[in-house]
């Protein structure tokens, strides 16, 4: 095998678990203070792993039309997460608000080091998004219909890449938080357990929707990457399950795990003439009321 196709195939087997040793390393290192107050150094970890991660798309993308354009950015991608931003901050700070100030929580105060209250974060906020995510796909009634009007935004896309991951309706941002948020106020996880969990749900959230042909190996059978979570954008119902955000377990157990052997071959919805254009965001943001 020559040196420049080595070059090009090493992201597929080693990308997804050298960076998912890193943002291990990088919350340890955070948790350890070996970097400063908690949380200090995260902007530049998150800076440094989306200009990692964009520059392997402009490099070797898994489909080149499936990458980030000028357009694409400046007129959905750049208003969305100035939008969703501001919802997630706001959310945060209410659900805080209100955690501090109701004399009943936590319900039940965790006593297990801050190892294993991240984990348990991370299962139980993915066990609610899981069976939310499911039933605003599957389900039927007004309040499915109606969750499905706040989450179709992120299908709409014919793409998938990392700043493809902001693209979503801001009330979908909102309840979104709250469930994140959820186990750890109900039990009283420390802050460096929140701290570690927010870590590593956001790095999957960007790995997951990352336009390269990242291979995951066995990893896809506990976290959700980009092999599994680029069939859930398939435009092929069948193809589409897949719902949980960061770990796998909850479809295996559920019968959504899907991986088939070939990507698929076309992303977004099967319907898409029933809904105003992608980048058509101020008619997207009023879906979810007409």
């Amino acid at each position: 095998m020559s040196s420049s196709h080595a070059a090009a195939r090493w992201p597929r087997y080693l990308f997804y678990p050298l960076a998912l040793a890193a943002t291990l390393a990088f919350i340890h290192a955070s948790v350890g203070g070996l970097l400063g107050p908690l949380g200090k150094a995260y902007p530049a970890y998150l800076a440094a792993m989306i200009a990692t991660m964009v520059t392997l798309e402009r490099l070797m993308p898994m489909r080149r039309e499936w990458n980030m354009t000028k357009a694409s950015f400046f007129t959905r991608d750049l208003p969305m997460l100035v939008v969703n931003g501001a919802t997630i901050a706001a959310a945060t700070w209410a659900v805080t608000w209100l955690a501090t100030h109701h004399r009943g929580l936590p319900v039940l105060r965790s006593s297990l080091p801050w190892q294993g209250e991240a984990v348990c974060a991370v299962l139980l906020s993915d066990f609610l998004w899981y069976w939310l995510h499911r039933y605003s796909h599957e389900g039927r009634g007004p309040l499915a219909r109606w969750l499905w009007k706040t989450h179709a935004i992120h299908h709409l896309p014919g793409e998938v890449y990392v700043f493809m991951h902001v693209v979503g309706h801001p009330i979908n941002s909102a309840y979104v938080r709250v469930l994140l948020m959820l186990p750890a106020i109900l039990f009283g996880f420390s802050p460096e357990a929140v701290f570690a969990a927010s870590v590593f749900n956001g790095f999957q959230g960007l790995v997951s929707h990352f336009n390269v042909d990242a291979r995951a190996g066995w990893f896809n059978r506990l976290l959700t990457g980009t092999e599994l979570h680029r069939f859930h954008h398939s435009a092929n119902r069948d193809e589409a399950g897949n719902y949980g955000a960061t770990v796998s377990i909850w479809d295996q157990l559920f019968g959504t795990f899907r991986l088939p052997a070939a990507a698929p071959r076309q992303l977004g919805v099967d319907d898409r003439a029933q809904y105003p254009g992608d980048r058509k965001w101020l008619r997207l943001l009023g879906l979810p009321f007409r």
